[in-house]
């Protein structure tokens, strides 16, 4: 009897192929796109899972960063028993010197010898409890190792950074962003060797450098995060940024939050959990739209099947034995569609890396386990697709259908919800990505306030007594327009110092830069009229009005200095505009300061060799250390990556929505104007024209496309409202914006039917009346 009823189903299928098509295809092609974003989000899901102490782990933060001073670790454990260890972290890069003259990049975290026993990072060589004991300790990622010594084990061996730090091997671990938040680093340093790095010798004991990110463990069966409030308490006393209310909270962030957290910390890297809600929300209405979509089809279809089901039951089939068939029938289905979707997926893997700027390894991903939950989930959504239309069906009387009163019912449940359901996602989808779209257009072309055409920014490598000398060779490169000498650009923010101005704390963002760099530019500056000195400083617009300043102010007071204002600053961006614009001020760079970045302006006409002489020009007075350079409008639009990934994302993902619909709603009208042919014939022949016919065909569909998209309005504009809300710079939801995507979709659906109720609309009504 099985093997019958499948007989069955297999003739059906091959006798409408365009069911079988679009039912298989479109399930598909959702379950491709769910399979790769649940990969991905498992991925990003169980970053820091693995981790043995991930409950006793948390990072001190407050409100506003996650940074704090080197001896807090050290003070925090002695003031509370329930710290069993620390330990502190911080990036950096350098240039490192091998043993046989080779010079090569050298990216490194510093942290403590705690740092193997806090985080289980496994060691392929050396020991844990003793691999950053001494200060010039160093344990090298596995890569890296090779890279530098081959197969020879790398332990004891020396390595020394510019600036003449030297340090000795003592491990090697292998992929560190594998098992932690932290991003891949070349090795992991000794902490305490900055201060000789920085060649401060009180760095360690300061309280006054808040730049490093600190990890406590709690002890076991002891709740640390408890402590919150006791340790602000001692902050308020003897912290100076929580003493003077530059930052006002204390937060234990538990590790498992870390990789979420909207506070960025050094060396690590992060998500957004918007952006895991987001894709979670589509993985669910990819599957909804599917699973509609069979519905649909498989309830238009009984139909004409509804005479075989009719018989069975007048034969005496029971209804569970044909409430199982049809569940089964949709389980084979969708088996088969998954299967396709495999192959897929492994096609697609690449295009979706790219798009989500990740590294999924599907062949990893496919364990014996992973696979039996994929069948038994497939299992699951087969029988939810199948036992709806199953109920549906087998509900109505055998001689109900034999009367032909089954389709009217049949057409009532698809057109007056589920059809409504797929619009308001599409409609929701397409103003999303309209919004997003133009978002992210609004950011990528407000202006900035500066100039970043064709400036380059390189790493300041050499002798400080060379700038001069460098910046003539430049200026020899065709091409090369402009040289500057900064620390401190727009692109990268410059310094922060905070200091209390007229018994008010202040937070100001310093650069500190030539004239060139002024000139290069563009920045606007209004001349206070004070004459030139070499001490002479710029301060931004908000500065004044923050502070009530004059419009012109003649000099500016910081702690116990007083400065002379040489101009006042029109306001720029010099971070993101997620952020408003902070108040600034810019000094001169004087000629026994250490820049961080040179900068070139080049005049755009033959890039490529205008940079090929730039680096050859640099590598002569850098005696070929290897560097890198980026350009600042680069820079500027790695700012919105995200906004970028997420808009991609949202377009696609509502292409995809619009193709399973469209797929489902041309189907949906072939069948609904087969079920109309009589009735198109006897209008035709009582005088009814095509344009009559046509509209009457589509008046359905068109009504639904109104109600989904009166209800999708609101819904797109709360959530896209608080999306907004992100960003201190945004554009507004306009209202031809919500008219634009329901104008879309109205053509959408008009195009969809009307290839169809066309068709059937010229038909001659004789075909259609001469078996009547």
């Amino acid at each position: 009897m099985v093997l019958l009823n499948i007989k069955t189903f297999i003739k059906h299928l091959l006798k409408n192929k365009l069911y079988t098509l679009i039912t298989v295809l479109g399930f598909a092609m959702a379950l491709t796109f769910v399979m790769l974003l649940s990969v991905y989000l498992m991925n990003e899901l169980s970053v820091n899972s693995t981790q043995i102490n991930k409950e006793r782990i948390y990072r001190l933060t407050n409100e506003k960063f996650s940074n704090t001073a080197p001896p807090i670790g050290a003070w925090l454990q002695s003031e509370f028993p329930e710290i069993e260890s620390f330990t502190r972290a911080y990036s950096r890069n350098a240039i490192v010197h091998v043993s046989d003259d080779r010079k090569i990049q050298f990216d490194y975290l510093l942290a403590d010898s705690t740092f193997f026993n806090i985080f289980n990072v496994p060691l392929i060589e050396g020991n844990i409890e003793t691999a950053l004991k001494t200060k010039n300790s160093a344990v090298l990622d596995k890569e890296y190792a090779h890279k530098l010594f081959g197969k020879e084990s790398p332990l004891g061996k020396e390595l020394k950074l510019s600036g003449g730090v030297s340090l000795v091997i003592t491990g090697v671990y292998e992929n560190l962003q594998e098992f932690t938040h932290f991003k891949k680093v070349d090795a992991i340093v000794n902490f305490r060797l900055l201060a000789d790095i920085w060649n401060s010798p009180t760095l360690m004991k300061s309280k006054g450098n808040c730049s490093f990110d600190l990890y406590l463990l709690g002890k076991e069966n002891t709740n640390l995060a408890n402590k919150t409030p006791e340790i602000l308490k001692l902050f308020k006393d003897d912290f100076w940024i929580y003493r003077d209310d530059r930052v006002k909270e204390v937060i234990l962030e538990p590790l498992s939050e870390v990789y979420f957290s909207k506070i960025g910390g050094s060396g690590i890297k992060q998500n957004s959990k918007a952006l895991i809600s987001i894709l979670l929300a589509v993985v669910i209405l990819i599957l909804l739209l599917s699973i509609i979509n069979y519905i649909n089809l498989t309830i238009a279809q009984s139909g004409m099947r509804a005479k075989e089901m009719a018989i069975r039951k007048l034969v005496g089939s029971s209804r569970v034995k044909l409430l199982t068939q049809y569940v089964v029938e949709s389980v084979v289905l969708i088996l088969v569609a998954f299967i396709i979707s495999i192959f897929l997926a492994f096609f697609a893997e690449n295009i979706f890396n790219n798009l989500l700027d990740t590294q999924l390894k599907l062949s990893k991903s496919f364990s014996i386990e992973i696979i039996t939950l994929s069948f038994l989930f497939i299992s699951v959504i087969g029988f939810i697709s199948g036992i709806i239309p199953a109920i549906i069906i087998t509900k109505t009387k055998a001689i109900d259908v034999l009367k032909g009163g089954f389709r009217k019912k049949s057409k009532a449940v698809y057109s007056r919800s589920l059809i409504g359901f797929q619009y308001v996602v599409v409609i929701v989808l397409l103003i999303s990505t309209i919004v997003i779209s133009k978002q992210s257009a609004f950011l990528m072309n407000k202006d900035l306030g500066f100039s970043s055409k064709n400036i380059i920014q390189l790493p300041f490598l050499i002798e400080r007594n060379q700038k001069e000398s460098l910046k003539n060779e430049f200026l020899k490169v065709p091409g090369i327009t402009n040289v500057s000498f900064v620390s401190g650009t727009p692109i990268d923010g410059g310094n922060n110092n905070s200091f209390t101005y007229n018994d008010k704390p202040v937070s100001f963002q310093i650069f500190k830069v030539d004239s060139s760099f002024l000139n290069m530019t563009e920045i606007k500056i209004q001349p206070t009229g004070v004459a030139y000195s070499k001490d002479g400083i710029w301060i931004n617009r908000t500065a004044v009005n923050g502070l009530e300043l004059d419009l012109l102010p003649k000099s500016f007071k910081k702690g116990d200095e007083e400065y002379p204002v040489l101009g006042v600053v029109e306001d720029f961006h010099f971070r993101s505009l997620h952020q408003e614009v902070g108040m600034l001020m810019i000094f001169q760079i004087q000629e026994d300061d250490y820049p961080w970045n040179v900068l070139i302006e080049i005049d755009g006409k033959n890039i490529a060799e205008t940079t090929r002489k730039m680096k050859e020009t640099y590598s002569n007075f850098t005696h070929g250390l290897p560097f890198d350079f980026e350009y600042f409008d680069d820079r500027l639009i790695s700012w919105y990556e995200k906004e970028k990934r997420t808009s991609n994302i949202i377009s696609y993902f509502a292409i995809l929505s619009i193709i399973i619909s469209v797929m489902g709603i041309f189907a949906m009208s072939i069948f609904y104007n087969q079920q109309k042919i009589k009735e198109i014939g006897i209008r035709k022949v009582n005088g009814a024209t095509e344009f009559e016919i046509i509209k009457m065909l589509n008046k359905d569909f068109i009504k639904w496309v109104l109600i989904a998209f009166v209800i999708a309005v609101p819904i797109a504009y709360y959530v896209l409202n608080k999306w907004l809300q992100g960003f201190a710079y945004k554009i507004d939801l306009s209202w031809w914006i919500f008219a634009a995507a329901g104008f879309l979709a109205l053509i959408i659906a008009l195009i969809t039917v009307s290839s169809q109720t066309f068709w059937a609309a010229r038909r001659n009504p004789i075909e259609s009346l001469k078996y009547e």
